[in-house]
Order: structure tokens, then sequence, then C-alpha cells
């Protein structure tokens, strides 16, 4: 048929949209599988399914179609789309081969077809067919048409709800990567808030029950002796086996909502364990599935065929993490997500005791959701299980003592409860969260409220009971301890202050709650939540426990931090500190920058303190993205993650061992007696070896080649006063309008030009360019000098020159001024501004702006460390080049600039879309920017 007939049309694209495979099944596929009335759900893509090894010839292949479509929780048929000129005789072979595949393990082959379409031709098949159904040619695909009105009977979603339900058929529970569950615990999530119209938090508390059923039911799967376990991991037993299910659901059908049903059941079953204290409440007495019975089907036809026992350990510990990022977001809840690869890596670095003669007890007391315990037992039970000399009924046993009796977690939070989450996630791996307590951990007495049920006065008396053990003597007089390992991290930013009554009870209780200089004893007024977390986990760790704990990097150098590192020094004896990147967080939104410090607790008070292990990472974290949407270089970044750990622990352990380590690793006590971050303290980032240096070019400090503008010193006419006084509100806002670093697309704005009464401000982006800011009055900005650049002016953020905000100022720029927050320079001699400004933005530059500057978190780069910077001083072959490219980059970019107003231009006169009424328009009625 030619592709310019009238005919080649469909009710979905004509022939001639139909170019390539992807044109087939973006535009005639995907709309023909919804037509048929398919929702999302029961379509699943290519990169949902398995590649299956077939033997349709001689040699077997791996392939998978591009959609299989589900029906009642099964495949019922597979789809392949080729290109318009594709043959589609070529491809029966591997469908067919398919869809035997998945059908040999079933005892009532549910995949009854396979389709194939280049769009031009649409065959269908049985599934063990070779000979086609039915032959449809695009032109078919209309409403009305008797063959497309036979394939929608053959293909109808309903079709295959009425085959009958074999109650003892196979039931397949498959493992799933952690991309297609995030998507299946998003589906949920949106599924309760819209349907239920619930609130997000509400919702949530409504997911965690369906999980907790979910999990039930699959641990009973898997305890079942009728399953089966194949290659993949994917487990198959009677349908009977597993209790949610569709099958189970239709089974109940005289019960108007038999999950509910099947929860209070799960209750009653915890109630007598909870009240012999053998487990923890996870749910409250008579809580019920608040969800229609509508709503729990279609979640559990989402779910039903999920395997979450096997997930991998990696994903486990993340479950409800992932979820609770993906919807409520760990900001909004008080940033308690901490990545899984600084995790994964202080608990290595923990180097957990599994053995019969010793189990590591492991706390958290601020657990979470359970994220370090989770990678702490699941660390030991492989400990467990890769030792030969231990029998498997000794293993069984060892590992449910460390399920059971070494994972101790606590959490105060409430709304959502996230202790309860972190039981549930110990229920996972077979324990009920009996040493999981949900109370504040701060509180040192652990006092009982009013309020307080029966419940969780036991509970609060079980943790007080644990802690005065904790601080019994052993016969050597050492202190027992609550914990022999420590791995956390507390809250930074929550503060206790003494105005707040119930604060000021709980802060009399701790030392570091007073300034103790001198022999006096000040009450301070407000102590950081981190700061009483160091306290209190000293007293809870038995002597000679070891501590890993994420801390803020200001506790490490910051000024105020000072005493309490002196007390930390006298306490413990600090054995490493790895420095995380700065983005290690972004998933929690948090803005700071953290690195993992591993302390002993000293045995006795005069216990020296050894040389340090420090190591500085640049892949740790930056694997956890804030992103829903997985991209390929997630698997990338988890793969340098995983490396990096590796790498830290093995160098460590031969640190501890005493074995040959790299030198620039080890720090001599005495440096740490004043700061302890990695930055200021490792000597090898000062003195690190230079190529320039070795290429035997010369190096000039940058105060021999820029001298800088300042007030008194140069030009009068440089500066402008600003008058108004502001409130301090008004003055944080004015500062961070004028310099924010961050690119932003004003190549287009039309010039303004600024008068007496007002100033423009001018902004420097990331990538070094300048672009004007706001055009403000000098009577509504707060009392300041800012300085007016010039033409040539190199311009330097002291905030995001680190990241490359250093920028020379163009001619359309001139006259513009700048805070305070810039340093202004001019070019001393001949060297060219250009090459100046190259310079300073190279990695080597900004590396050592980075470790020069004494900041904590933002890192600032002033004057006085920018005068002292040295870069090299380029031969004239090199100048040449540089100035060169940059020449025909200027040239570039002003053509660019000239050609889109050029377009503007053309589309405004020549088509008559730029007229007075539209500009009138925009003016009176655009909303504010």
């Amino acid at each position: 048929m030619s592709t310019n007939s009238p005919a080649a049309v469909s009710k979905f694209c004509a022939l001639t949209d139909l170019s390539n495979e992807s044109s087939v099944e973006q535009f005639f596929v995907s709309r023909l599988l919804t037509d048929l009335g398919y929702p999302d759900n029961q379509i699943l893509p290519k990169s949902a399914l398995k590649e299956l090894t077939l033997s349709a010839s001689r040699q077997s292949e791996k392939w998978r179609p591009d959609y299989a479509i589900t029906a009642s929780g099964r495949v019922r048929w597979i789809v392949e789309a080729k290109g318009v000129t594709e043959n589609l005789d070529q491809w029966v072979g591997q469908a067919s081969s398919y869809c035997f595949e998945l059908n040999k393990s079933e005892a009532d082959n549910p995949v009854e077809f396979y389709v194939l379409s280049n769009g031009s031709e649409t065959r269908l098949y049985k599934w063990d067919s070779a000979i086609p159904l039915m032959t449809l040619p695009i032109s078919s695909f209309v409403d009305g048409n008797a063959d497309f009105d036979q394939l929608r009977k053959f293909l109808d979603p309903h079709a295959f709800q009425n085959v009958a339900i074999i109650s003892d058929r196979p039931h397949t529970l498959r493992r799933v990567p952690v991309s297609e569950l995030n998507q299946h615990f998003a589906w949920v999530h949106r599924t309760i808030y819209k349907r239920e119209a619930m609130s997000y938090t509400a919702a949530f508390m409504e997911f965690v029950k369906v999980i907790f059923l979910k999990l039930w039911s699959d641990r009973k799967a898997h305890a079942s002796t009728l399953g089966s376990t194949n290659a993949a991991g994917s487990l198959t037993l009677p349908a009977s086996e597993v209790l949610f299910s569709r099958s189970w659901i239709e089974s109940m059908s005289a019960t108007q909502n038999p999950l509910d049903t099947l929860f209070q059941d799960r209750l009653n079953e915890f109630e007598e364990e909870i009240s012999e204290g053998k487990k923890r409440r996870i749910f409250a007495r008579n809580e019920h599935l608040l969800l229609s019975a509508e709503t729990l089907r279609a979640i559990t036809e989402r779910l039903e065929t999920i395997d979450l026992i096997s997930i991998d350990a990696d994903l486990n510990g993340r479950m409800f993490e992932t979820f609770l990022n993906s919807t409520l977001r760990g900001k909004d809840l008080g940033q308690f997500f901490t990545p899984r690869s600084v995790v994964k890596l202080a608990t290595r670095l923990a180097q957990l005791k599994a053995r019969e003669d010793h189990l590591d007890r492991v706390m958290d007391a601020c657990c979470g959701t359970g994220g370090f315990l989770i990678e702490s037992l699941s660390d030991m039970w492989a400990k467990i299980d890769s030792n030969a000399s231990y029998s498997s009924a000794k293993k069984a046993a060892l590992k449910k003592r460390v399920a059971n009796e070494s994972m101790i977690g606590v959490d105060v939070a409430r709304d959502p409860a996230l202790a309860r989450i972190a039981r549930i996630n110990m229920y996972l791996h077979g324990d009920g969260g009996s040493r999981i307590f949900q109370l504040d951990s701060l509180d040192k007495k652990t006092k009982g409220l009013l309020n307080d049920d029966t419940e969780l006065k036991a509970e609060k008396k079980a943790f007080r009971d644990l802690v005065a053990d904790g601080m019994k003597k052993d016969a050597e007089g050492h202190q027992v301890g609550v914990a022999d390992v420590i791995l956390t991290n507390p809250p930074f930013a929550k503060e206790y202050d003494r105005k707040d009554s119930s604060h000021a009870e709980l802060l009399d209780d701790y030392v570091l709650a007073f300034d103790n200089t001198g022999g006096a004893h000040r009450p301070l007024a407000s102590v950081g939540s981190m700061v009483l977390f160091f306290e209190r986990y000293h007293d809870l760790l038995a002597s000679g426990g070891r501590m890993i704990t994420v801390v803020d990097d200001s506790i490490l150098g910051a000024a105020k931090n000072k005493g309490l590192r002196k007390w930390l020094r006298s306490k413990f004896v600090i054995n490493a500190v790895i420095s995380l990147p700065g983005d290690a967080f972004q998933r929690s939104q948090a803005r700071v920058k953290t690195s993992l410090l591993l302390m002993t607790k000293k045995t006795t008070p005069d216990e020296s303190q050894p040389s340090v292990f420090m190591y500085y990472c640049s892949s740790v974290g930056i694997d956890d993205s804030p992103r829903q949407r997985v991209l390929p270089i997630d698997a990338i970044n988890r793969e340098r993650a995983n490396a990096e750990i590796a790498t830290v622990v093995s160098i460590y352990k031969n640190f501890q061992a005493g074995e040959e380590v790299p030198a620039e690793l080890i720090v001599p006590a005495e440096a740490i007696s004043e700061r302890m971050d990695v930055k200021a303290v490792m000597p090898s980032l000062r003195e690190r070896p230079i190529g320039w240096v070795e290429a035997d070019l010369v190096g000039r400090k940058l105060s021999s080649l820029v001298a800088r503008i300042e007030a008194g010193t140069s030009d009068a006419s440089r500066f402008v006063s600003a008058e108004a006084i502001a409130t301090p509100d008004d003055a944080v806002d004015g500062l961070e309008a004028a310099t924010e670093g961050l690119s932003t697309d004003l190549a287009d704005t039309p010039a303004v030009t600024a008068t007496d009464d007002t100033v423009q401000y001018l902004r420097v982006r990331y990538d070094g360019a300048c672009e004007p800011g706001d055009i403000v009055s000098l009577a509504d900005i707060p009392k300041q000098t800012l300085t007016r650049v010039r033409t040539g002016d190199l311009v330097v953020s002291h905030i995001n020159a680190v990241h490359g905000a250093v920028g020379l100022v163009p001619e359309e720029l001139d006259g513009s001024v700048v805070t305070n927050e810039y340093t202004v320079c001019q070019i001393i001699g001949d060297i060219d501004a250009y090459l100046v400004w190259a310079l300073l933005r190279s990695p080597e530059t900004r590396a050592d702006m980075i470790i020069r500057a004494t900041g904590i978190g933002r890192t600032r780069v002033n004057w006085d460390i920018l005068k002292d910077l040295t870069v090299p001083e380029p031969p004239p072959s090199v100048t040449d080049e540089v100035l060169e490219a940059l020449r025909l980059a200027d040239e570039a970019e002003s053509t660019a600039k000239r050609l889109r107003a050029q377009a503007r231009e053309t589309v405004g006169l020549s088509l008559h879309m730029d007229t007075q009424l539209a500009n009138d328009i925009i003016t009176a009625f655009k909303p504010p920017r």
C-alpha cells in the first residue's frame, strides 16, 4: 500500500506519521492499548520485563518484547513493535518462544496471544502458533470496522477475567529493582491520597499498614514448603498460599472488606506477644485499615506479584525512606534520612563483631526508620553465614539473637511514628522490634508523663532498666554499657533553650549544657541537640566501645565548638575523620557539609591519643539522588560510591593493623588539638603536588597581577552610598538578591538604564558570565557602600567563587554595582584580564580557594585569601591559544545574540506579532516575577 494513499490512515495516526520502530510504538501501539481499555498499571513496558533465554533456533538468545499486557494480575498477551519496513515474519519465533517461557511454569497457560505490528500491518497470533489469527492493515483501525471489532473481542481486558481462578494454580512472587518499586510505591500512595481524600501523612500511615500486611503475607509464602525459587530469585507456589492476592480476596467474596479482616487477625496475634514484652507495638489496639474495599483491591492487584521479602539488602533498609522521600520529602519531616552509601560506609568502618563468643550490641538513639540498624543486621548476619565452622542450626540461633538482642533503636518522632516504622523494618527480618523504643533518648531520666498509657509506661520502664543495667561495671571495673557500637546520624539543627521549662529540666542533667571554664558552672542559654547526643552516647556506650556518627563539620572546626572538641578528646580516642561530599545529603535537601567521626570511648582518662586516619570522599552519598526518575548516571554513581566504600574500608583496616598506608592519610595526634575537620588538618591538601610547578612554570601571586578596588584607596567615583536604614530581614533579602551566583537566563532581557537615583546590580554566574541584575532605588536598599564596576574589571563572588563565579565585566555592564560580598580588581601590568579570569576559574585555583578558606559549610573567599593565591605565568604560545579561543567564543556569543534579536524582530514585524496592544496587555496583566 502506498504511504501516500488516503486509505493508509487509522483512528490513531496516518502511515506517513510512522518512520521507525519508536514512532510505531509511540503513535500507534501505545494508543491502541489505551483504546482497548487498559490502564497504565496493566501495561508493562520493556524496561519492566525480564530478558528470557529463548531457544527458537539452534543458538539460544535473550529477548523481551516491547510490552506485556496484564489482566487479573497475570500477563495475558505481549506486543512487539517494529519499523514500518521490517518483515514481521522474522519475529514470530521470538514472540512465541517468549510466551512459551512465561506459560511453562503456569498450569493454565495464562498468556494467550502475541501481537506483532509494524504500523502498516498488525497481526494477532495464538501464543503457540506461527499462523496469524488475524492480519489487519492500518486502515482497519477505525471505529465500526468489523475486523477491528473482532480484534477488540479477542483482546478486551474483561475477556481474560472470565478465566476460572484455580485455587491451586501457581502464583509467582518476583524480585523487583529499586526503580520499579519506587514506581509502585508512588502509585499506591497517589491512589490512597486521591481515592480516599486523605492528607499526605494519613495516606502514608495507611500505606504502612498495607505494606505490613503485604510483608506478613510474603513471609508466610516464603515459609511454605510448597514453594520453589528459580535462578532469578522468583518464588512460585500455589495461589492458595498467597493471602495478599486477588485470588484470596475473591475467595472471600462473602466478606465486605477481607483485607481489613486479615489485618485485624494479625493485630490480635500480636497482642499477646506485646503484653508479654516480646514485641513492641506497631499499631494501636483495634486499629483498622481505613481504605475502601475497592481501593484495597486495586492496590492488591498492583502489588500481588512483587516479593518484598527477597528484595536486596540495600533496598529493604530504605523501603520506607524511599517512599517518604518520594511523597512527603524528608526535609518536611526533619531530614532524618541518611544516604544509603553513607550508612554502608559507616557500618563497614564499625567492623561489627558477630561471633559465638561475642555479638556486638548496636545502638542508634535517633534511629528514624531504622536504616543503620537494618544495615548492621545485614552485616552481622552475613558474617555469621560466612563462618564455615558453624552448623546451620547454630547460624540460625545466632542470627535470631542478633535480630532480637543486638539491635537497639530509639526515636522520639510521633507524626509519623518513625519508631513503629523501624519496628516494621525489623519485622521484615523476623523480629518484632522488641528493642526499638518510641521515646526521647535525650531525656536521661526517661520521665513518665500524665498522658502515658499503661503500655508506654511499661516501654519507658524497660528502657530505664536497660540503661540501669548498662551503668553497671564488669569484673575489671569497666562500664558494661547499653551498646558496644553506636551508629547514628543525630539531628543537627534542633536547639534546646532554657526559656522552655521542659528543655531547662533536661539540660540540667548535661555537663555540656554548662560553661565550666575556670571552674565555673554557668548554665548555657541554649544547646544544640547534636552536642547533647555526644554526651548521651558516651553515657550509654560500653568502655572501649566504638562510636561512628555523622557530624556537621562545624562541630569539627567552628570556633564556637572549641570547648566541645576539648571534651570529646578527653572522653574518646579519635580514630578517624572521613569527610563526605558537600552534596551527600541532597536527597534530604540539607545544605550542610558533613563528615563521619569515628571514636572509641576511653577505658581510662589518661589513655593517649594516637595518630588519626583521615580521608575525603568524593562519591559516597552522591548516589542518593533527590530525583524520583531513575537515570543511567544513577547506576554509575552507585558503582563509584561502592568502589569508594571498599577503598576507604580497606585502607582503614590496614591503618588499624599497623600496615603501610599512604602517609598523607595519617595525621599526628597534635594536629587535632584545635580543629578536627579534614580540610583544615590534613597537611597533604595544602602541600599537594601541582603539575605546573613540576613543569618549571613560574608562579606568581595574584596580588602581583591585580589590584583590589577598595574604599579609601581607590577612585571615589567608584563607590555609591545607599542611605536607607533597613530591618534585619530587609538586609538579608537585599544581600541575597545582590549576591546570588546561580545561573539565570537573562541574555535576551532588554537593557534598562539606571538613573542618578537608581543602580543596577551585576551578577556573576557559575559559568563566569556577568549578567544584569535588578535595577533598584538607592533609597530602598540597606545602608551600605556599593562598588561601581568598569569594563575589564575582575569581579569575584565571596560565596560562589569556588563554584566558578569569577566574572570579567563586559562593556554593556559598565557602571553596574556590586555589594561588599564581591571583590573587584583591576589588572596590573600587561597581562590580559581574560587570561587571569581563566586562571582564577581553573579547578586548581578553585581547589586552592577551598583549602585556604576558613569557613565551615559555605566556603567564603575574600581578598585576604585571593591575594595570596599563586597561579602559573603562561608562556606566550599558551597565552595566544587561550585568548584566541576566548575571542572566538565572544564572537560566537555576540553573533548568537544578534541572530536571536533578528529572529524576534522578524517574527514581530513580518507576522504582526509585536503590536502595541499586545505589549499593553502584557504590562497590565502579567503575573509578578
